[in-house]
Formats: C-alpha cells, structure tokens, sequence
C-alpha cells in the first residue's frame, strides 16, 4: 500500500511540475538558447516562440498558453494564442485562438481588425501576418494592408522572409519576393539581414554571407532578435 501511495505522489509531483513550467512535457517541445556554438538547454517547454529585444523569449504552449521569460523565470500572461510576435521596439503581438490578432498593451490583449494563422513583427513593430487563405498582410498605422504573394510563415525585422506555399523560401526586394534557395516550414529574421529557418524534417538553417548554412541540432520553430539572440523549440525526444 505504501509504495503504491508513493507512486501516485510521484506521478502528482511530475504533473504540478508540468503545470508549474506551463507546458506539457510530452506534446510542447524543450527549449534552447544558441550560446554561438551550441543549443543551451533552458527549463520551459512550448510550440511556438519569439524573441524580443532585450533577449528574452515570449512562449505559446500547446494549451495555448503565453509565458514571457523573465528574471530567469517563465511568468504566465493573460490570454490565449496559436503564434506570437514581438517586435524590434518590444512590442507583441499574438494570433488569438479564435484567430483573430491582438497586440499588447499595459498588461492586456487588445483586438486589432484582422485575422491570422502566423505573425511575426518587424523592428519598427509593425506586424506582418499570414491568413489562413496564405494571404499576407503588413499593419500600418491603422489598419493591416495586403502585400504581394502568398505564404505559409513569415519572418520580419530589418528585413521580411517568407515561407511560401511551395515551402520555398523568399525575401522582399523592391517590393517583391526573391526566391533564396531554401526550403522550410518556418522562419525568423535575425541580425544584419540573417534568416533561421527550421525545416520539415526539423533541420536547422541560418542564411548567413548569400548561403543558407545547417546547424546542428534539431527544432519545430524559431526565434531570433536583431541582436543575435536565438532560441529554438526542440523536437520531444530529439536533441
């Protein structure tokens, strides 16, 4: 009787656990830092990340929950989301579950006319986003205004990468999208015109001096800052 009794406080122990980090540790995958030579494993787990500009990644679990890392820790925001951005100038953005956007304000969500599946936000903080019809969309001032092309991701800060819908991917140029000679399933920009990429069978890329270069390590999303932070959500059971 009393080993089953410590059994189940075990198991009771690795759930609070579980819920503590704010994911679960079977469906979200682990998270990592690149230190510029390797992945550093960070406690949290999660399905879709992004970095702000003082380094630290804002996180969206698989129970749609959003956690910003902060003193060392993961603390737990308001609201639910399927993808989230954070801009240049910090601010966030996020695709609500019922795919509607939102952007961050004084400690709340608030609604912004437009819908999307993916978003990613550029170093002035306007957002770009993805429809669930691949359309792609730039905000300005007031209101989200359609850009050319069509796109599964989209990765913005000094300059905007695409994932296309032929999993190709691109980069705007004088107003149009230049094939780059990659394939992936989803991007960030990074620092100084780079671009990480995480492909479908969670390999890792960096466009880097006109090349997309692999790096070690494998991952189902990426965030990366103008500063050259970089941070990656691992594959369950994959390092």
């Amino acid at each position: 009787m009393g080993a089953r009794v410590c059994v189940v406080v075990l198991l009771l122990l690795g759930l609070l656990q579980s819920v503590v980090l704010g994911q679960s540790q079977q469906r979200d995958g682990p998270l990592y830092r690149w230190d510029g030579q390797q992945w550093v494993q960070v406690d949290g787990f999660g399905i879709r990340l992004s970095v702000g500009p003082d380094s630290a990644p804002w996180v969206v679990n698989s129970r749609n929950e959003i956690y910003r890392f902060v003193n060392g820790k993961f603390d737990r925001l308001p609201g639910a989301a399927t993808d989230i951005g954070v801009g240049g100038d910090g601010n966030a953005w996020i695709i609500g579950t019922d795919r509607n956007v939102y952007r961050w304000n004084q400690g709340k969500w608030d609604p912004m006319p437009g819908t999307g599946v993916a978003i990613s936000v550029d170093r002035s903080g306007s957002a770009w986003v993805v429809n669930a019809a691949n359309e792609i969309y730039r905000w300005f001032p007031e209101k989200f205004e359609r850009q050319p092309g069509s796109a599964r991701d989209v990765g913005a800060e000094s300059q905007v990468w695409i994932v296309g819908t032929d999993s190709q991917l691109y980069r705007l140029e004088s107003g149009k999208w230049s094939p780059m000679g990659g394939v992936g399933v989803r991007v960030s920009a990074g620092a100084d015109g780079t671009a990480w990429v995480v492909n479908q069978a969670g390999d890792i890329y960096r466009w880097q001096t006109g090349s997309f270069q692999k790096i070690p390590g494998s991952a189902s999303d990426v965030g990366a800052n103008a500063k050259g932070d970089v941070w990656v959500v691992g594959i369950p059971g994959r390092r």
